[in-house]
């Protein structure tokens, strides 16, 4: 006898006539029944109600607080009239419990969330099931009939209005940057969502929400992941071995909801997939434009921009402050603690969170001014993540700040200079960060010029009409992010010259996996002379990986049937003599926040 559930995924139209119109209609129904029984939810009430007593007693022994921000959107309302679809960002594990329980609380109402399968094992996947999460396989793209049995079974979630989550990165990000999205489940939705009886039909909209924490449980392992470790499997040891963190502290976890974006099938297959894709990258953009700063983020970026010594604690708080007063006049989101009046204190308890989980070493006395702080050497790659989260937010002021250093060594000295300099830094970041139009690019960069220099600032040319005192008034307005960015261009100079160095040895083809052991060796050498390469979090797999597209994209070498070879060795040449010039520049560049 077929439940309620079992009918409804059945009579998705799509479902339907596989099942009838294949060799063996009633072997296909039975399989697309097995993939129900693997994927669905079980929820309990019982379940979720137990596991929101056993978080309201463990999660203020593991966190300050969960701070859940709908920005002042109704969402019970929003249930009422429409299917709602959250789409978060995935940094960890913990992600699952902080935004469900929350929701929960807030709402009484189940989240059904997409999990991927490795995350169905004994006792955890029982325990996430009866808490509303269903599981999706890895990969599906050649069974046609579990993709359509997937679509049915959101279908029957949309049938219901049952509040859905999916995580549209497709897994936790390694590096704390943003990835782009996946675009699988938006496509399923939008599909199973255009065959629901008109009866049945409300407006699908996406919620995105951007989660930020200031301390993630599994982060050696991702910055581990990060620096070329392979994957650990996850495994009911794996996710017990969680309970040894009692002892760390993990600060807390802030959620924002953002602005929802309603969606709907287009008849035109071309233009319905495009109209998926747009879908995707506006709530990848309103969550990246979410992403707020957090104490942990914020000191984090001003520690690691010392790639040797120790900062005292006097610059922390200067250096703190000028980027708060920034993000207040450019919109961008900060934790309600950094504001100026609390900013000391929210920040001493995120050093205190550091060092008690002994990531940051202090440097002196306790009793006098000569304290310093200095992230530990071992920990430069790991805390790399909570500084990544909320990079997007100053690449222009940092981009701003390597002009400066370019136009006071007199290598930009026409308006053409300028644009293709800006041109060139977006065409290599936008192998780092989703980027803005062309048009909002330089927009926002006018907006910016026009602040540092307190005065209005309309086009590129205006630039070279300022006097030296403006110039200088700008590069020090700007001057708390001259090395914001630095470990990028670090990390793609030694593959520049990690590729040379194949060159020089006569080496025509090389695989990545030999790219990779040669990046080793020259970084190690790089960075033992000291001469350019400062930050040892600039050595890690993630940015290699972006730095090869790059140079790939530039026609600095070619593919060939899986090996590399160099294609233009003098735009290569060039390349390494214009970035290790911007690097020297930059350490000589070096201008105090007062």
């Amino acid at each position: 006898m077929l439940d309620k559930l079992q009918k409804t995924v059945l009579s998705y139209p799509k479902l339907k006539e596989r099942i009838e119109n294949s060799s063996d209609p009633k072997a296909s129904k039975e399989k697309a029944l097995k993939n129900l029984n693997e994927m669905k939810a079980d929820f309990s009430k019982r379940y979720i109600g137990m596991m929101e007593k056993m978080f309201d007693a463990t999660l203020p022994r593991l966190y300050d607080g969960i701070n859940f921000n709908d920005n002042g959107r109704d969402l019970p309302e929003l249930m009422k009239n429409n299917s709602i679809v959250l789409v978060p960002n995935h940094q960890s594990h913990a992600d699952y419990v902080a935004i469900n329980y929350m929701f929960y609380k807030t709402y009484k109402r189940p989240l059904f969330v997409a999990g991927g399968d490795n995350l169905n094992i004994f006792p955890i996947g029982k325990l996430f099931r009866k808490s509303g999460c269903f599981f999706i396989r890895r990969s599906f793209a050649n069974d046609i009939l579990y993709k359509f049995t997937m679509e049915a079974y959101l279908y029957a979630l949309l049938m219901n209005k049952e509040p859905i989550e999916f995580f549209f990165e497709g897994g936790r990000t390694r590096s704390g940057k943003l990835m782009a999205p996946k675009f699988g489940l938006y496509q399923m939705l939008i599909e199973a969502h255009s065959h629901l009886p008109e009866d049945k039909k409300s407006p699908l909209l996406f919620v995105p929400v951007s989660i930020a924490h200031e301390y993630v449980p599994e982060q050696k392992s991702l910055a581990k992941e990060m620096m070329g470790g392979k994957k650990v499997k996850e495994s009911t040891g794996q996710l017990f071995n969680l309970v040894k963190l009692v002892s760390y502290q993990f600060g807390n976890v802030h959620i924002n909801v953002g602005e929802p974006v309603e969606a709907a099938k287009l008849e035109d297959e071309y233009e319905n997939k495009k109209n998926i894709q747009d879908l995707a990258f506006k709530c990848f953009r309103r969550v990246g434009s979410e992403m707020v700063v957090t104490p942990t983020s914020l000191l984090v970026l001003i520690l690691l921009d010392e790639a040797q010594g120790a900062v005292r604690w006097a610059d922390i708080l200067a250096k703190a402050n000028a980027i708060i007063q920034f993000c207040m006049k450019f919109n961008i989101p900060f934790v309600e603690g950094l504001q100026v009046s609390k900013i000391e204190g929210t920040l001493g308890r995120a050093l205190d969170i550091l060092i008690g989980n002994g990531k940051v070493e202090v440097i002196g006395r306790h009793d006098n001014s000569t304290v310093f702080y200095s992230i530990k050497k071992e920990n430069r790659a790991e805390l790399l993540f909570f500084k990544n989260t909320i990079l997007h937010h100053f690449m222009i002021p940092w981009t701003i700040n390597l002009a400066w250093i370019n136009l006071f060594s007199g290598k930009l000295n026409t308006v053409e200079d300028f644009k293709e300099f800006f041109i060139d830094q977006r065409d290599q970041l936008k192998h780092e960060f989703y980027l803005p139009t062309m048009k909002e690019y330089f927009s926002k960069t006018l907006k910016i010029l026009s602040d540092a220099a307190e005065k209005e600032i309309h086009s590129l040319e205006e630039c070279l009409t300022l006097s030296h005192q403006d110039l200088y008034k700008i590069a020090s307005n700007l001057g708390m992010f001259s090395r914001t960015l630095s470990y990028i261009n670090e990390s793609y100079f030694t593959s520049a010259l990690a590729i040379k160095a194949f060159e020089k040895e006569g080496v025509e083809l090389f695989k990545r996996d030999d790219f990779m052991k040669k990046l080793e060796e020259v970084f190690d050498r790089e960075i033992q002379v000291a001469r350019v390469i400062r930050f040892p979090e600039s050595h890690n797999v993630v940015l290699t990986k972006n730095a090869i597209k790059y140079f790939t994209q530039k026609g600095f070498i070619v593919n060939e049937q899986g090996s590399f070879k160099i294609n233009d060795a003098e735009a290569l040449n060039k390349y390494i003599q214009k970035i290790e010039a911007e690097l020297m520049e930059q350490l000589k560049f070096n201008l105090r926040v007062v």
